[in-house]
């Protein structure tokens, strides 16, 4: 039994569809429970803006697959239309216009989402000052791709006439789109995709995990790759149903893109925990040779709100997890360790020992356990000891609570 290609594209729309409002669903579930609603950012609001847009173009694309639309139509098949199919042409091509603009919503903000993401998360400076310039390039070509649509082709309605003839570029599938929503769409891609390279590559990590961020972020690599697939299936094919679905492939695996780091912590036994936050739950190690850095988190002292989801939470993505600097601290302290001591002479041999003080006030939101070093340095230029203490907080060893 052969397979209608019309219902057989519907239901993989549909489908995809569902795959990336899961995506979502688990994203804005993982964000809530971990920081409440009042610890949203910018990116966990957006979120919800482009999947309304995911939604509306989704329906865009089911209406104009049963309609058609006035694109590429010969002028014969214009002057033979009855009024009835010429009505069905209209409706879709008005519903291909909404599709392309919560295409562009759609695309666009997951886009910021990402970078909002990157302003969190990213701690090297020379790095982090292209972030911002990206964001208000990203802005400023998405909403210069809306105004085209609504100026390219004047008056906007002549986009469905059918007759008389509107001209060649006043339809939906018109190169004056297609060419440069492919343009800007790829050279957007393009500057997101190379923000977090120079801070993954040098992470001192496992192989397998240093390939899984590439994949991640490499990933928008098929994103680029299906938008040009999708003019080329207009442009050069004419397969106006084939360029749709490569345009929801795109959609799904850039709303999965963007929603990944976010829903790996449901993938993690502290999540499913009575308190996902509490003892390390945001933990951040970083190397630094053989050191780590911790970042703790405690909630034991919060409210039933807080659990619910309603209370403040400390984010635990506002730490850096792409932070590749080198321990200073830790470096300043070595060096000065092999300096001679200002006190002692050369006969000095100083005797070192370790204590922790653990200060049982400091167990509240806000604060967290420091390690101190206690050095004892022994003078024997007065031929007594004479004992000078002095104390490092070692940036290793410092545990800031979240």
């Amino acid at each position: 039994m052969a397979v209608d290609p019309l219902q057989a594209a519907l239901i993989e729309t549909w489908t995809l569809y569902a795959f990336g409002s899961l995506a979502i669903i688990l994203r804005v579930c993982s964000r809530t429970r971990l920081v409440g609603f009042s610890g949203y950012h910018a990116d966990d609001y957006l979120i919800f803006f482009a999947w309304a847009c995911y939604t509306a173009m989704t329906v865009a694309i089911h209406i104009v697959g049963g309609t058609g639309d006035t694109s590429h139509l010969p002028m014969e098949v214009r002057l033979s239309l009855a009024p009835n199919a010429a009505a069905k042409l209209q409706k879709g091509t008005k519903w291909f216009m909404v599709g392309w603009y919560t295409y562009i919503g759609l695309i666009w903000t997951l886009k910021l989402n990402m970078l909002f993401l990157y302003r969190r998360v990213v701690s090297v400076m020379w790095v982090k000052k292209f972030i911002l310039p990206t964001m208000i390039v990203v802005g400023v070509t998405g909403t210069a791709i809306w105004i085209l649509f609504a100026t390219a082709c004047r008056p906007f309605h002549k986009l469905w006439q059918i007759l008389p003839d509107p001209g060649p570029f006043c339809f939906p599938q018109s190169p004056i789109f297609l060419i440069t929503v492919l343009v800007l769409n790829l050279a957007t891609d393009i500057c997101i995709i190379l923000i977090p390279i120079p801070i993954i590559l040098p992470l001192k990590i496992s192989t397998g995990r240093k390939v899984g961020l590439l994949i991640l972020f490499g990933a928008g690599l098929f994103v680029m790759i299906a938008a040009i697939l999708r003019v080329y299936f207009v442009l050069v094919v004419q397969k106006g149903e084939t360029a749709a679905i490569w345009s929801c492939r795109e959609d799904v695996v850039a709303v999965i893109i963007g929603q990944a780091t976010m829903i790996r912590p449901l993938f993690t036994s502290r999540f499913w925990g009575k308190d996902p936050l509490n003892s390390g739950y945001s933990s951040n190690k970083r190397s630094y040779g053989n050191s780590e850095s911790h970042e703790l988190s405690n909630r034991s002292k919060m409210g039933g709100a807080s659990r619910l989801g309603f209370g403040k939470m400390k984010d635990p993505y506002s730490i850096s997890v792409l932070d590749t600097r080198q321990n200073e601290s830790e470096e300043m302290i070595v060096e000065n360790e092999r300096k001679p001591s200002s006190v002692g002479t050369k006969s000095a041999s100083p005797e070192r020992s370790e204590r922790v003080e653990r200060d049982k006030g400091l167990c509240g939101p806000g604060y967290g356990v420091h390690v101190k070093r206690t050095v004892d340095v022994s003078s024997g230029q007065y031929g007594e000891n004479r004992h000078q203490g002095y104390n490092r907080n070692t940036a290793h060893s410092n545990w800031n609570a979240v």
